[in-house]
């Protein structure tokens, strides 16, 4: 008995210290019922295929974005297809880059600041770890284009944050990811720029660049 607790928390002591985390694509299980998962790679680097025996919760959708939480279940390195121990899997904003049908001062009325931890481009997917306020309410959380730039070289977007006036606790971490694959793939696009309200009073820029 003394040994299989040992075993027990060996085990446990490996999902808590050797993993990786990674914003993913979940696409489905595969006909041995092994769940998969595109890993996008950074920037335009080539993806890979992650399968796992592993059961997705009934709320998480194909190609919905996700938080996972692994290891690599063998020591080799490479490859487009790899097997994975999945320690834990978080559903996350996963949406699509919005456009405006009425003039961008409609949309940014109250914005709310956040907290910004990490911002980066897998792909056509731009992905972003930050902290936002608690309230225990929805909200709205999306990513704007600003139509009237959708052509220039430098298209503008506007993450919107509003929470109206619901009450705010503490700050929790947060995950999003956003397509914005229409709008990059566009040879017009040279620059996508994403305006980001960090501080009342004045936006944070992030430009990508082709």
């Amino acid at each position: 008995m003394l040994l299989a607790s040992c075993d027990d928390e060996e085990q446990i002591a490996d999902s808590l210290t050797h993993y990786r985390y990674d914003i993913v694509t979940y696409m489905g299980s595969d006909a041995a019922g092994n769940a998969r998962f595109e890993l996008v790679g950074r920037d335009d680097s080539a993806s890979v295929m992650l399968t796992a025996r592993y059961t997705m919760a009934s709320t998480v959708q194909p190609w919905q974005r996700v938080l996972l939480r692994y290891d690599w279940a063998d020591a080799r390195s490479g490859g487009a297809e790899r097997a994975v121990e999945v320690y834990g899997c978080t559903s996350i904003l996963s949406d699509s880059l919005r456009y405006t049908a009425q003039p961008l001062e409609h949309y940014l009325v109250d914005i709310e600041p956040l907290k910004m931890r990490s911002i980066w481009r897998t792909g056509e997917f731009i992905n972003l770890h930050c902290q936002l306020p608690y309230t225990g309410k929805s909200r709205h959380f999306y990513l704007l284009l600003d139509s009237t730039t959708w052509r220039h070289d430098t298209v503008h977007c506007h993450l919107v944050h509003r929470i109206y006036t619901d009450t705010t606790y503490h700050w929790r971490d947060a995950y999003a990811s956003f397509n914005v694959g229409n709008i990059w793939k566009l040879p017009s696009c040279r620059t996508l720029r994403l305006h980001i309200t960090e501080d009342r009073n004045a936006d944070a820029i992030y430009d990508f660049n082709k």
